[in-house]
């Protein structure tokens, strides 16, 4: 490494002379050690010295500063431990500067006798040390001297980071990283490289860790790799090259925390650590950051909810059969299946025609878990907690238990309309932006789960609905752990995909064009929101005026016969995902015809007539329902539709409850035979322009398999019917058990 030096010191007869001592070293692309040192010298009666070593850990945030003389009055303590990400080649010494563009926190230190701001970019490798003095009397030509070997020494930092700022190739590696109890978690290691070879220095550090085979996170870390970052892809606890026993989510936060802190400690790390991740991926990251790991810098969550209970395992109270499904594929990729390949082959075989095994009792599909232990545990679990209790308030399920937990560092969030964790992503960012000082991005598209692409099942977005996330997972950790500017992170913490408007034809790929744009706003839901009621009335109509003449319609729910589910949040392999036409095809399973789902006499369809002008809506949807039935226990469900003047039903959200928990999802209470209860049921949010002449519709029934499991209507306990019966529900309309539909109207567009 080339070193360069500049001192220039002041003396001054009978009196001490404060100086400070300023060195910076700095090893290929990273964040510079700092020791920062004031001392007094000369007749002092006790000379005083105090040393601060600015380690690799968070700082004050913006432009705080280091103010007063805490940092360089000797006669305070000194001790700090603080890095912050400066941004490119320019020193200043000797006035206050302004901060260069696209950086906006600058390190400032001040003494009592003047101020010093020190700006220097940190992608250089060279050493310097300045003795800056704060005595009275410098001469014009100490401070033009000073200034002058300043700039050179920034432009050569400048030449060198240019020289520097990629890396042609990766390095990994695999160890096996200690937790605290001693169980060890396998972890690749990405480094950046050139000709193959690490490039020595420190550098940010990015985390996944995954549940799904670290292997699987190799493409995206290599990538980050050459960007200047160092990538750890670990395998949980328990699964695959990691020790100890598997246990969904309730390990990951201290395992988080405790490879945080590793990685941070390591000699390629600059102490700055991000976490990124999707799905269970983006949970674990939210646990970690409950236990508030002291280097955690920023976090990139993509899909990750706040309530498993009701966002994943009994949504509305119903059991979701995703949720076994998941397990069984875990179980799948198990260490005991990896050593008994024909168990492993059995779980395979039902994987690829899953329907036989969901038809099952719960308790006979317990079995198939036997030779599985970890994930007969947790299979078992499910069963025996219906209930929300005590194990679904869990840190690892519960995040929103626990907010005022979670470290405050600068966070983006992104998620889909049909995403089964839209909800609690939206809850998330809802906390984050109202308890925490850091910078919170949400960013919503109309996209499932997995995210990113213009197409959502059978529509067709346009490409603007497309999104490279993993170049804005680059600019979101160069924003925040670099300090580069951004051009993705626009004024508005909020940008959200308005979908409709569509032409309504069929494109290349035979998917309806729906259209869309993308909007900002400051806040979600949109300030631009009225919350407007559609009315449930007689002739199947829904209406904007509460009808005078209360009237009711029945049906009969057969849980031997369920609505089959065609598109929306949720699925298991075989069902059409995402946006679909509500129309039954011999392809969808659990469909016996060719008709629209509106057209089955279990089905309640409501709608509006065609629209003279544009709606669009953009928040929660609610439904509030009047209903009997004659069960001691059944379920109500609830979809929202835009309908094309062609009859095309396309489904935008939907919801369910399940009767025995409407008053309360923790102590369940029986229906009493024909009495009439008013519920709530959240269908969840979206954002979409219902177009003219297009009409709102709403279609009420009791099922929706196999998003959940059908209520056998007995009034017995939910994973442990003996006996399944017919149920005739009845939905009421008008006068003093007037049904509606709310919507969120956006009130400005374009």
């Amino acid at each position: 490494m080339s070193a360069l030096s500049f001192v220039k010191s002041r003396s001054a007869t009978g009196a001490a002379v404060p100086g400070t001592t300023v060195t910076v070293t700095e090893t290929a692309i990273g964040v510079p050690t700092m020791a920062l040192t004031s001392e007094s010298s000369g007749a002092s009666a006790s000379p005083t010295h105090r040393t601060s070593t600015i380690h690799r850990s968070p700082c004050p945030r913006g432009g705080q500063g280091f103010k007063g003389n805490r940092y360089n009055n000797p006669a305070r303590s000194a001790a700090v431990s603080c890095t912050r990400i400066l941004s490119p080649a320019m020193v200043n010494v000797g006035a206050q500067f302004a901060p260069d563009v696209g950086f906006q926190d600058p390190w400032n230190w001040r003494n009592n006798r003047g101020t010093t701001g020190l700006n220097i970019r940190h992608k250089f490798v060279a050493s310097y040390t300045y003795e800056l003095p704060f005595g009275k009397g410098r001469c014009w030509m100490e401070r033009i001297m000073r200034r002058c070997l300043l700039l050179a020494l920034g432009l050569a930092s400048w030449l060198t980071w240019a020289q520097q700022a990629r890396f042609d190739s990766h390095h990994s590696s695999t160890v096996m990283v200690a937790m605290r109890d001693g169980v060890r978690l396998a972890t690749d290691v990405y480094r950046p490289a050139r000709a193959g070879r690490p490039v020595e220095g420190r550098f940010p550090v990015i985390i996944y860790r995954t549940p799904y085979n670290k292997n699987g996170l190799a493409k995206d870390a290599a990538f980050l790799a050459r960007q200047g970052y160092v990538v750890l892809a670990q395998d949980c606890r328990g699964r695959f090259a990691s020790e100890g026993r598997f246990y969904a989510f309730v390990n990951e936060g201290r395992d988080g925390y405790d490879t945080i802190e590793w990685a941070a400690a390591q000699p390629w790390s600059d102490g700055r650590v991000g976490t990124a991740g999707a799905s269970y991926l983006a949970w674990d990251q939210y646990h970690a950051a409950m236990y508030r790991p002291p280097h955690l810098a920023a976090m990139f969550a993509l899909v990750g909810g706040a309530d498993f209970y009701q966002e994943y395992a009994y949504p509305g109270g119903a059991p979701n059969l995703g949720w076994p499904a998941w397990l069984l594929r875990s179980a799948a990729t198990s260490r005991e299946a990896a050593q008994a390949p024909e168990s492993a082959a059995r779980l395979q075989s039902i994987l690829k025609d899953p329907w036989q095994w969901l038809a099952l009792h719960p308790r006979q599909r317990l079995e198939t878990f036997r030779n599985f232990p970890d994930h007969f545990r947790m299979y078992q679990d499910l069963l025996e907690h219906p209930e929300f209790d005590q194990a679904w308030r869990q840190r690892g399920f519960y995040v929103k238990g626990y907010y005022r937990d979670i470290k405050d560092v600068p966070t983006l969030l992104l998620s889909g309309w049909y995403d089964y964790f839209a909800e609690g992503v939206l809850e998330n960012f809802q906390a984050f932006a109202r308890l925490h000082k850091s910078p919170t991005y949400l960013i919503m598209g109309p996209w499932p789960h997995g995210t990113g692409a213009a197409q959502c099942g059978d529509a067709d977005f346009g490409a603007q609905a497309a999104l490279d996330q993993t170049r804005l997972m680059l600019e979101f950790f160069d924003h925040f752990l670099k300090g580069q500017p951004s051009n993705s992170l626009g004024r508005e913490p909020v940008r959200y995909f308005l979908m409709g408007g569509g032409e309504g034809a069929r494109g290349a790929g035979g998917r309806l064009r729906h259209g869309g744009q993308w909007r900002t706003a400051s806040s979600w839901p949109p300030a631009s929101v009225n919350t407007s009621r559609y009315y449930l009335a007689a002739g199947a109509r829904l209406i904007t005026q509460a009808p005078s003449e209360q009237g009711a319609r029945s049906f009969v729910f057969d849980p031997d016969n369920p609505v089959p589910t065609i598109g929306g949040r949720y699925g298991v392999p075989g069902t059409p995902p995402c946006a679909q036409n509500q129309l039954c095809s011999p392809k969808i399973p659990g469909c016996k015809d060719a008709r629209p789902l509106a057209e089955r006499e279990d089905v309640l369809s409501y709608s509006t007539p065609p629209l003279e002008t544009p709606i669009a809506i953009a928040g929660q949807i609610r439904v509030t329902l009047w209903v009997a039935s004659d069960a001691p226990d059944t379920d109500f469900t609830a979809k929202l539709v835009d309908v094309y003047p062609d009859g095309y039903a396309l489904i935008l959200a939907d919801g369910q409850i399940r009767m025995r928990y409407r008053e309360s999802f923790s102590r369940p209470t029986p229906m009493k035979p024909g009495q009439p209860y008013c519920v709530q049921i959240p269908l969840g949010s979206t954002a979409n322009l219902f177009a003219r002449g297009h009409r709102i519709r709403l279609e009420v029934s009791s099922s929706n398999y196999p998003k959940f499991e059908p209520n056998p209507n007995t009034g017995e306990p939910v994973t442990a019917w003996t006996r399944r019966a017919k149920a005739r529900n009845s939905v009421y309309h008008g006068g003093r058990r007037a049904s509606f539909l709310e919507l969120p109207v956006l009130t400005q567009v374009q």
